[in-house]
């Protein structure tokens, strides 16, 4: 408590009162102290705490009531004068930065300069809040005991991860339940689900529990709480197709989880089965890779799908059937050959023939959103025909670099001379194209892509390779699904930096040696002139 008349001047009670502030003052502040830490331990305050607060509060009180004349006479003082002055200047201060942090988180503007974007959403999450035309309320269980100490660090990177998704919409909005603290909390929300748990519903009732804590698990519950329908992909089979259902590294099982987190329906057609016609409910039909041609029956039923105005993935292995009669109405010449790539072994300036082929350069497309490197094991060219059929337009969407090289493969052809020649075609060559035409008020597409091993788990599973996002992103794009596209995942910074023996004794030497002696010189020095 500050002075506010000189001793001589007090009366006995006002001594007292005075000695009575102080000591409310400090059983107020230790009582609020132990508050504190009985939070921290998860323990309720105590009559200890209840009392405390109490007797503090009319210690102070007495102050307040026996130095209240002192208090009043100091303030109509010159120096009082001064001080209310300088009150009202610190609260004005006080306010005009408080209206500007409320106009900040208004109306704001972040930059990012994490090294992997940890804190920049995704495009297609940002899309999706921009659209959200629903209450989404968020409830994120965890708890921040110092016993899970784990469950505060990922608390703390989910918060971060919600604060952006509530920025980017009025809409969207989120709150913490510690789930030891409020267990009741907890249980009134019927979760199927064990802490820590992540809780999204929509004013309709809908809800999903999320485990996970990256921005693609929250997302995937922001796309199932909105969807008003599920699309249906179908995969053909009989003709050795890469197969969703495949539980090997042959097999597109990695590219269906996806799609099924994305709330679409995968299931596979039998076009020589008993209806011999694509389902009348087909999103996206997908023809991964045949080995053996179609039958006529079967050719029938995908032209008639096309021509209908439905929606196509065609995957054309090497050496495989080209599919002439398909090719044909979506104005695409399938090459029979195999593209290889030059490339340089690392220390001899030499180069060798590669077939697998890296494509790091995207074309301006949907599809090609995200990419940043797609491998293909084995690759044939593809050629948009010219002139194009009557209201056919083709757009290549992946090109291959300069330094590949075309070798001839025909069909069933098993063995190829990779040495380079003279008269072998030079890269760029397009290798997916996509062919768009309207039909009767609708838009028939279709994505053909010159391979189809690119798609099987051993490739998409890789986290190094977007082998699994273009397949993604295209089915997505042939649904008129844009904003349902795969969100890789960010590199997590390493949270320790672990120093070398070396650079440990000099870090010690720098903190623990030579700050003191600096500092302490240095007030020394300031000792010195000043004494």
């Amino acid at each position: 408590m500050p002075r506010i008349a000189p001793k001589q001047h007090r009366t006995q009670i006002q001594v007292v009162a005075a000695r009575a502030g102080w000591l409310g003052a400090a059983v107020l502040l230790g009582s609020l102290l132990y508050w504190v830490y009985l939070s921290s331990m998860l323990q309720s305050r105590n009559w200890i705490v209840t009392a405390a607060l109490g007797v503090g509060a009319a210690l102070v009180l007495f102050f307040l009531v026996g130095m209240g004349t002192v208090i009043i006479a100091g303030f109509r003082s010159p120096e009082g004068r001064r001080s209310v002055r300088s009150a009202i200047l610190i609260a004005a201060v006080l306010a005009i930065l408080a209206v500007a942090n409320v106009l900040a988180y208004r109306r704001h503007y972040q930059w990012d300069l994490t090294g992997n974007r940890r804190l920049t959403l995704a495009p297609v999450t940002l899309r999706l809040l921009k659209g959200l035309n629903k209450k989404i309320e968020v409830t994120a269980f965890y708890s921040q005991s110092p016993q899970k100490r784990w469950e505060a660090q990922d608390l703390r990177k989910v918060q971060d991860l919600l604060d952006q998704y509530a920025d980017r919409s009025p809409n969207f909005r989120y709150k913490i339940v510690d789930y030891l603290r409020e267990p009741d909390k907890y249980a009134s929300s019927q979760m199927t689900t064990m802490p820590p748990v992540v809780l999204f519903t929509s004013d309709t009732g809908a809800r999903e529990e999320v485990k996970g804590t990256g921005e693609k698990d929250f997302t995937g519950a922001l796309i199932k709480l909105t969807r008003t329908e599920q699309r249906h992909l179908y995969w053909t089979v009989g003709h050795g197709e890469l197969s969703p259902d495949a539980m090997d590294q042959t097999g597109m099982g990695e590219v269906k989880t996806v799609l099924t987190e994305q709330q679409h329906t995968v299931k596979t057609v039998d076009l020589m089965g008993k209806e011999r016609k694509a389902p009348a409910d087909c999103s996206v039909l997908v023809i991964a890779g045949p080995q053996v041609e179609f039958q006529k029956e079967e050719q029938k039923a995908v032209l008639d799908y096309i021509a209908a105005g439905g929606r196509l993935l065609v995957l054309l292995r090497v050496s495989g059937p080209s599919l002439p009669w398909l090719m044909k109405d979506l104005g695409v010449k399938v090459e029979d050959n195999l593209v290889a790539q030059l490339v340089e072994i690392p220390g001899t300036g030499l180069a060798q023939i590669s077939r697998t082929v890296r494509v790091s350069k995207f074309e301006q497309h949907d599809i090609n959103r995200g990419l940043h490197a797609v491998y293909f094991p084995l690759m044939r060219s593809l050629r948009a025909v010219s002139p194009a059929p009557t209201g056919i337009t083709t757009t290549p969407v992946l090109r291959t670099v300069e330094d590949t090289l075309s070798k001839p493969l025909k069909q069933g052809q098993r063995t190829i001379d990779l040495r380079p020649g003279s008269a072998d075609p030079r890269g760029p060559f397009d290798v997916a194209l996509v062919s768009e035409k309207d039909v009767a008020g609708k838009k028939a597409r279709a994505v053909v892509i010159g391979g189809a091993e690119w798609a099987g788990d051993m490739l998409t599973t890789n986290p190094e390779m977007d082998n699994r996002y273009l397949a993604t992103n295209a089915i997505n794009w042939l649904a008129a699904e844009d904003a349902l596209v795969d969100i890789p995942p960010k590199d997590e910074p390493p949270d320790q930096i672990t120093l070398k023996p070396e650079d440990r004794v000099r870090t010690f030497y720098i903190n623990m040696l030579l700050m003191p002696v600096v500092c302490f010189f240095m007030a020394a020095y300031v000792w010195w002139k000043r004494r």
